[in-house]
């Protein structure tokens, strides 16, 4: 398996897959909207309701985060997950020259004990960039695929849960074509190239304790000393959020590690975890949320993207259980994405996105981070420094990326990444 795709695989596939999506493209589905491109000015309803507490300012808003976090809890993700306590329990290097000799790459093994008996362990492989004496920045980057497809590596082992059949770490057909169609970076970031511009990266499999299938949630709440039956029991998008959050426990007392400089990034339903990290956790300094559509940074009220009676039917593992009543309803919620950006104030959030990615919204989180931006000024910082979807402007603390085509992760995508976290995490 290798980074580049060749062109006759590509298009191998698209003449495989074009009958199909031509048979469907009427019907309600996700592919009706990749014939479909998002709003150029990010036009739609405004975000509502209105973010409490800002007519009173600073304080106003400092008083009304408590009742936006519970909100939040009762409404889409679930309880937040008790801390717990981390602790490593193997380390072993793998390569001193790793990725043509850019990195050290260590495997780590945290071992994650909770009240009740709940226990989790997690793979983590550490990439630390050579030739620097300084700590570095580190992004945090959970995989769907594990550690060997994540690392283009097979000296490592092989991770201990269930994977999703596309993108099982053997180098399949299926797996080539998935990661042509979705982008060269889909399945295993540019890791070189992350180390050449100084960041360490920690990646993980995030089947290690929760596994992506709603048949098996209610083992991983057990496991983890949770009741599966609870009415407030969290989905899997926050246990991710929490694992984010454990991993950056690991990486405060490693001196390899700047752990002032922590940067999460998800793609798609990571980024939706990636996104409540960053709203539960304050020592993650950026959030790279890509793609992150209902559920994460878009509204729901517009009719653009994916509505919650479609998520909750196909995922119902992912949310609290609360939140499939609003199928329908959407109107009826009383908070929206917009709240979500706003808790991660004055910290910084990229939100990346597609033109033909209508599924996810872009237009919806465009006006989302229209609605959160007051809240970075009232802490006397730039937040959205953007009056169009297509002109990055890192110089903000909130901003918005996006490019051609459709879902996935690309080369444009990573490089804008990467951008933003030189601005935002600047030393």
């Amino acid at each position: 398996m290798t980074q580049s795709r060749p062109l006759l695989r590509t298009s191998l596939f698209l003449a495989l897959a074009a009958p199909l999506l031509l048979g469907i493209a009427a019907s309600c589905s996700p592919v009706r909207y990749i014939m479909m491109t998002a709003s150029p000015t990010g036009a739609g309803p405004d975000a509502e309701p209105s973010l409490p507490g800002l007519e009173n300012g600073l304080d106003g808003w400092i008083q009304a985060r408590p009742e936006v976090q519970a909100l939040l809890s009762e409404t889409l993700y679930g309880a937040p997950l008790p801390v717990g306590v981390v602790e490593v329990t193997s380390r072993a290097l793998i390569d001193d020259a790793a990725y043509n000799g850019a990195g050290r790459l260590e495997m780590l093994t945290l071992l994650i004990s909770l009240p009740d008996d709940g226990q989790g362990v997690i793979d983590l492989a550490l990439v630390t960039p050579n030739g620097s004496s300084s700590a570095a920045p580190a992004i945090l980057i959970p995989s769907d695929c594990g550690l060997q497809a994540q690392l283009l590596r097979t000296d490592i082992s092989l991770n201990r849960n269930p994977v999703p059949s596309y993108c099982e770490p053997t180098g399949s057909m299926l797996e080539e074509y998935a990661s042509s169609f979705f982008g060269e970076y889909v399945v295993s970031p540019p890791i070189e190239q992350i180390l050449r511009r100084g960041y360490a990266v920690a990646a993980w499999h995030e089947s290690d304790i929760a596994p992506d299938r709603a048949s098996l949630h209610g083992e991983t709440l057990s496991a983890l000393g949770l009741d599966p039956d609870a009415p407030d029991r969290p989905g899997v998008i926050g246990v991710w959020a929490w694992m984010m959050s454990r991993v950056a426990d690991a990486l405060e007392t490693d001196p390899q590690i700047d752990a002032s400089r922590l940067a999460v990034m998800g793609h798609s339903r990571r980024a939706k975890a990636a996104l409540l990290a960053g709203a539960r956790d304050e020592r993650i300094g950026v959030v790279l949320a890509h793609q992150s559509g209902t559920g994460g940074a878009s509204l729901h009220r517009d009719n653009l993207g994916e509505p919650i009676g479609s998520i909750t039917d196909s995922y119902p593992h992912w949310f609290a259980p609360g939140y499939a009543a609003y199928a329908e309803h959407e109107d009826e919620l009383p908070l929206d994405a917009h709240y979500l950006l706003a808790l991660i104030a004055p910290r910084s959030v990229l939100l990346g996105n597609s033109w033909r990615d209508v599924w996810s919204d872009p237009a919806g989180a465009w006006r989302a981070a229209e609605a959160a931006s007051p809240v970075w000024s009232l802490y006397g910082v730039d937040g959205l420094n953007q009056t169009r979807l297509d002109q990055m402007d890192a110089s903000g603390r909130l901003a918005y990326h996006i490019r051609p085509a459709t879902h996935g992760v690309r080369a444009e995508d990573w490089n804008a990444f990467l951008d933003f976290l030189d601005a935002r995490l600047e030393p």
